[in-house]
C-alpha cells in the first residue's frame, strides 16, 4: 500500500533545511520501502503495510534537530480527495490535519471561513480560495490556530503530482 508522509515547515527559506536525499535514506533506515520524494517541501512517498507517525517525528527531530510535524495519508485517501467537487475548482488547497476535528471545531470553522470549503473525513480541509494563498487569511497557520492542532497544506497541483508518483 502506498502512503505519503507530508512534513510541515521544512525548507522554507533559509530555515529548517532538510536535504531530500538524506530524508530518503532516513526513511529507508527506518524500514520503509520504495521511497520517493517530491519537491523540497517534504513529501515522502513510501510503500508499506504500516507506519508510525510518532516514530517518524521522533527520528526526524533526532536527525535534524528541530520538530517536524508529520501527517500521513494513503493513496486511496488522496484519490478520494481528488474526486471531491471542491477539489476540481481553480484555487484549491488541501489542509491535512494531524487528527480528526470535533463537532465543536467544525462549528468554529463553519462560522469563520467564508470561502467554499469542506472538512473531508474529519481529517482534511479542502478549500477553494477566493484570493490567492498569499492574499488569503485562510492559510495553514489560520487552520492550525483555530483548530489547535498541526496541519500541513498542499495545493491542488502538488496533490495531483504526489498521486502520480504513488
Amino acid at each position: 500500500m502506498s502512503f505519503v508522509a507530508l512534513l510541515r515547515g521544512i525548507n522554507l527559506g533559509a530555515k529548517n533545511k532538510v536535504d531530500m536525499k538524506s530524508l530518503k535514506v532516513l526513511f529507508e533506515e527506518m524500514g520503509y520501502e520504495n521511497i520517493r520524494t517530491y519537491i523540497q517541501t517534504g513529501n515522502v512517498i513510501f510503500d508499506n503495510t504500516t507506519y508510525d507517525v510518532l516514530q517518524l517525528q521522533s527520528t526526524l527531530r533526532e536527525t535534524y534537530g528541530f520538530d517536524i510535524p508529520v501527517v500521513v495519508r494513503s493513496k486511496d485517501e488522496l484519490e478520494e480527495i481528488q474526486l471531491h467537487p471542491i477539489f476540481l475548482k481553480e484555487q484549491v488547497y488541501v489542509m491535512f490535519l494531524e487528527k480528526e476535528v470535533s463537532d465543536e471545531q467544525l462549528a468554529v470553522l463553519e462560522n469563520l471561513v467564508d470561502d467554499e470549503f469542506v472538512v473531508w473525513n474529519r481529517r482534511t480541509v479542502i478549500i477553494n480560495l477566493s484570493k490567492t494563498y498569499h492574499q488569503t487569511k485562510f492559510t495553514n497557520t489560520f487552520f492550525e490556530k483555530k483548530l489547535g492542532m498541526a496541519s500541513t497544506a498542499r495545493n491542488q497541483n502538488t496533490v495531483n503530482k504526489i498521486l502520480l508518483k504513488m
